[in-house]
């Protein structure tokens, strides 16, 4: 009977333990999924920022040379 208390009691360790690193697994692969969600969208925020930038820079440069002197060529004024 003593034998039996004690494997019992060794097989219910066992098991708490497998529901300790199974719920521990899960929680983990959850966090993951957030992370890469998180990934994803600071990637897409990133590529959307790289757009404004580039389309507003060409504008940028425009104004830095009309206000030092420079004419675009395509106003088609090649000399003084």
């Amino acid at each position: 009977m003593r034998t039996a208390l004690r494997f019992g009691f060794l097989y219910l360790l066992a098991l708490l333990l497998l529901f300790a690193l199974g719920h521990r697994n899960q929680a983990e692969q959850a966090r993951l999924e957030r992370l890469e969600a998180r990934i994803q969208a600071l990637k897409a925020e990133e590529a959307r920022l790289l757009r404004a930038r580039w389309s507003v820079t060409p504008h940028r440069v425009l104004d830095w040379a009309e206000a030092h002197g420079l004419v675009p060529m395509s106003q088609g004024r090649w000399g003084r």
